[in-house]
């Protein structure tokens, strides 16, 4: 009996109804383990019936979960349409397209069911991205169940349902527990007390139905109840029940009868107890807490022989399932079996991007690495080690690097060593650890270049060149990059031929002639296209749109940015579309679009919620500034934590939100303050050949008083200002499209004209502080016609609310708590309360 869901499968009957329609949804229902998801997905199925196309798909509970283990369901399911998918190729966007297309394509609606998504591995995430992010023009619902009790912080899922929940295509549902209102009608025929069963049971549907079904008047615990049920079954068909619990999600009939010796009968019986059930392609339990309690009752010593006779009976297989061994194995605890199958896992899981997975299975065979030969060990290290960098695990990165290096540097494994050097100075740059990593970059170029030209060289040398650039080293980035680009030119290596033609143009769009590096990574971009080489291509707009940015060209910055998130949304890859997102912001921000740069910057940080990288520090930098320049709450705290965070990085990442962070002291007039916060990067930005940090941290210095004029190398429209060229400075801030900037440089002027002209412009921006500052300073000179500036209304209209914080505003109004906020949006208190505070103010 399915109580006090109605209303539930009425909006879901209504969200395929939309989708007949062609507006499609994601449709995430949400509860604790037990509280009736799947009974209200199979409610639905029944209520829908024939008039739509039900494809059912599940995640695995495994040790490791197999990738894209809902896409193999799909495939398997003969009426699905995707009985084609090719499952086993590399690319898995074409799978992903498949699916959406089918989705696409239809006649009637389909319901593409994906249960269990808290289990899901990397690649079926990407999946849940893809397809979310889509689905609103198809015919298709796609409904996914999790359970949001086990869904923390730190969840792989949570960064995906953080992008889904805010679509106008995806829904969220809670599935409720029972109220004891409901415990009473499912006990009217017992003789049990449904108070004291709603207070074992606290509502949670399973456990309330495992109760009742026990026949127990009330056990001591729900584990109790399930065990109850499974003690009325003879011998043979309790071995099945206890076989079925060893393997998550389901086992083959076949299978079931071999591992236990039964025959067909006693299978019958345990699924005519209700304790199992016959789903047409094997058999599981009604729930993952059932088989939990089952598989933990049984001895030890079956419970071994029960893996161990299944690794058997997989082995036999063709083409092995090494996901599926390994997890067997892991249970078993077989250390040559983890050791032999597990790598093999890992290798799948990276030809599906499942690096998650990867690393998991890498971990488990080197917990056993006292059955493997030294080298076999240090070749998991550098692939473990290479994968956790590339999940932002960079200290447990490097101490797998650095064991293999011990390895490799006492075997003499040359190119290995070098590979693994180069994979540490990634590491290490990630860790904020600069000088350390060069040295480890140089090494890796040290070992090789004795041996000659080699594919491994022009490689070390490329990623030399990459991180002198990052630096903003003009002549030691072109050094290794023109020697990388001679090695791949002598061995046809086009790999190495790109990246180093790539880092040209990046060098020179960032510290050399900026139009000429656009034009460089233009075409860098259009040989990537020609390839149909979509990673490339993405680098390639991704330099020129942040690159252009920090050159300060707009317009083809914006472009790039514009098809750089476009075809990494596309692809997936969320690291590369945060950062871009993020240079929007900085570029809305600097062109004096304040509510947009606001959005934009809440839209990187939302994409990028647990990463600590540039990113954040751009993202954040870029609503710091906007909220020091328009005077609402939180500018100085957001700069600071941002700059803590980015300060031991490269200085392109932190001298804009330090040059804020003087401003902020600056319209404060505290000048001591300024040069404390300016002097360490100040240098730093001297050591470099970046003439934006030298201009921005150089003014800011000069509006200290902490230096005279400007610094050699400086951008030319600051240089202009600190020569007292204010009108010439005003000019080039005009051209280049930074309004603020604009009257900054008018202001300077000291004319009460300029002062005039460049508080019109500050009161357009709703730059508060400054529109103060310049009508004082007027007054002082004696001016008695100033203009009042906008009135308080306008200051105060709702339109003035950004996107977010009108989400925040609809939280506080329906009366929910700063935590309750956070947790709906997929933010952090600390956000919450920032926003609170804009609301207030505005």
């Amino acid at each position: 009996m399915l109580l006090e869901r109605e209303q539930l499968l009425d909006s879901l009957d209504k969200a395929v109804e939309r989708a007949r329609s062609g507006s499609g949804q994601t449709v995430l229902i949400a509860g604790e383990a037990g509280a009736g998801k799947t009974s209200l997905v199979k409610a639905l199925v029944e209520r829908l019936g024939a008039s739509t196309l039900v494809i059912e798909g599940a995640c695995d509970p495994l040790a490791t979960p197999r990738p894209l283990s809902p896409l193999y369901d799909f495939a398997a399911d003969s009426d699905s349409g995707l009985d084609d998918l090719p499952l086993g190729a590399a690319d898995n966007l074409e799978l992903f397209r498949m699916v959406l297309d089918r989705l696409d394509n239809t006649r009637r609606p389909i319901l593409l069911v994906v249960e269990d998504i808290h289990w899901a591995d990397e690649a079926t995430l990407d999946f849940l991205r893809y397809v979310g992010r889509r689905i609103g023009d198809s015919k298709g619902v796609m409904l996914c169940t999790y359970r949001d009790d086990e869904v923390d912080a730190g969840h792989a899922l949570r960064p995906v349902l953080g992008q889904l929940i805010p679509l106008d295509s995806t829904t969220r549902h809670v599935v409720p527990l029972l109220s004891e209102e409901a415990v009473g009608t499912l006990t009217r025929n017992t003789d049990m007390d449904p108070a004291a069963l709603h207070k074992l049971t606290d509502g949670n549907a399973f456990y309330v139905s495992e109760v009742i079904a026990s026949g127990m008047a009330l056990p001591q615990s729900v584990e109790a109840a399930v065990m109850a049920r499974v003690s009325t079954l003879d011998e043979a068909a309790t071995q099945v029940v206890q076989a079925v619990s060893i393997a998550p999600r389901s086992l083959e009939v076949d299978r079931a009868l071999l591992l236990v010796g039964g025959d067909p009968s006693a299978i019958d019986a345990a699924v005519s107890a209700g304790i199992i059930l016959g789903d047409g392609r094997g058999l599981r339990f009604r729930h993952e807490l059932a088989r939990a309690a089952v598989e933990q009752s049984v001895p030890p010593g079956r419970r071994h022989a029960l893996h161990s006779r299944m690794i058997g009976l997989l082995l036999e297989e063709d083409p092995l399932d090494h996901a599926r061994v390994a997890h067997h194995a892991i249970q078993a605890q077989s250390p040559e079996l983890i050791a032999e199958h597990a790598p093999k896992a890992a290798q799948a899981a990276e030809a599906r991007h499942s690096r998650s997975q990867a690393v998991q299975f890498y971990e488990a065979a080197l917990e056993h690495a006292q059955v493997l030969d030294a080298d076999e060990v240090a070749d998991l290290q550098l692939a473990l080690g290479t994968h956790l960098r590339i999940l932002d695990r960079p200290n447990e990165s490097l101490e797998q690097l650095d064991r293999a290096i011990t390895c490799f540097r006492r075997e003499g494994e040359i190119t290995k060593l070098s590979e693994a050097l180069s994979q540490k100075q990634g590491a290490l740059w990630d860790l904020r650890r600069l000088d350390e990593g060069r040295a480890a970059g140089a090494e890796a170029i040290e070992l090789l270049a004795p041996y000659g030209p080699s594919d491994q060289l022009g490689f070390a040398l490329y990623r030399s060149a990459h991180h002198h650039m990052l630096a903003r080293h003009a002549e030691p980035a072109t050094r290794d990059l023109e020697a990388a680009m001679a090695i791949g030119l002598q061995l046809g290596n086009e790999e190495v031929i790109w990246l180093a033609e790539m880092i040209r143009g990046t060098v020179q769009i960032v510290i050399g002639n900026a139009v000429k590096g656009i034009e460089i990574l233009s075409e860098c971009r259009e040989r990537a296209a020609a390839m149909d080489d979509r990673f490339k291509e993405s680098i390639a707009l991704g330099m020129i749109g942040s690159g252009g940015g920090e050159a300060r060209l707009y317009e083809p910055a914006l472009v790039a940015l514009d098809e750089g998130i476009a075809l990494g949304t596309a692809n997936d890859e969320d690291f590369s579309v945060a950062y871009e997102t993020a240079w929007k912001a900085r570029i809305f921000f600097e062109q004096g679009r304040y509510d947009e740069a606001v959005a934009t910057s809440e839209e990187a940080l939302r994409i990028s919620a647990f990463n600590t990288g540039i990113g954040p520090v751009t993202a954040s930098g870029a609503l710091g500034r906007v909220r020091v320049r328009r005077g609402d709450p939180g500018g100085e705290e957001t700069l600071t934590e941002t700059v803590e965070l980015g300060l031991l990085g490269e200085i392109q990442h932190i001298w804009s939100p330090i040059s804020g962070l003087a401003e902020f002291y600056w319209l404060r007039e505290d000048y001591d303050s300024m040069s404390d916060t300016l002097d360490d990067a100040y240098q730093r930005a001297l050591d470099t050949d970046s003439a934006w940090a030298k201009g921005e941290l150089g003014y800011w210095m000069w509006k200290a008083g902490a230096i005279d004029g400007p610094p050699a190398g400086a951008a030319e429209p600051f240089a202009l200002q600190m020569a007292g060229r204010w009108e010439e400075a005003a000019d080039a801030w005009r051209e280049i499209g930074c309004p603020y900037e604009v009257g900054l440089s008018l202001l300077e002027g000291g004319e009460e004209a300029s002062m005039l002209e460049a508080l019109e412009i500050f009161d357009s921006l709703g730059a508060k502080p400054i529109s103060d500052r310049t009508r004082a300073e007027l007054r002082a000179l004696g001016v008695d016609s100033i203009p009042r500036g906008p009135s308080r209304s306008t200051r105060e209209n709702l339109a003035g609310l950004t996107n977010r914080q009108m989400d925040v505003l609809e939280l506080m109004g329906s009366g929910h708590t700063n935590s309750q906020i956070a947790e709906q949006l997929f933010i952090s208190k600390k956000t919450v309360e920032h926003h609170v505070s804009a609301i207030f103010t505005k």
